[in-house]
């Protein structure tokens, strides 16, 4: 199984757009929901709006908060010292310049052991 590793800078770019995209629809469709849900329970659109937009907000700060949406960062592996651009929740880690193999989530790490076999000489 490969790494999810970030190769270059357009794909970092491109997961900058997702998150970006990702967050605004959220947002939008959070917003709208509470505020056709305030206009059918009998408010004024004024204060349908209201409700609606500091639902949104709401939604969008803990967006920001606690996640971590395709958030990029830099490992380094212990065992060769290479560094790698990868994804910031990806789990397993296989490292491309010794082989070995760690388990990673948020400020975790556990080795998993090396990706060579043993000889058997």
């Amino acid at each position: 199984m490969a790494s999810p590793r970030i190769k270059n800078n357009y794909q970092e770019a491109a997961l900058i757009f997702v998150r970006i995209l990702a967050f605004a629809s959220v947002v939008l469709i959070v917003g709208l929901s509470a505020w056709v849900t305030a206009v059918v329970a009998g408010l004024s659109w004024g204060l349908a709006g209201a409700i609606g937009g500091a639902i949104a907000g709401v939604a969008g700060f803990f967006m920001l908060v606690c996640g971590s949406l395709y958030e990029v960062k830099i490992f380094t592996c212990p065992a060769c010292n290479h560094t790698d651009r990868t994804l910031k929740h990806i789990g397993y880690y296989n490292c491309f310049n010794c082989g070995a193999k760690y388990y990673i989530y948020e400020n975790e790490v556990k080795n998993l052991g090396t990706g060579i076999a043993p000889s058997n000489f």
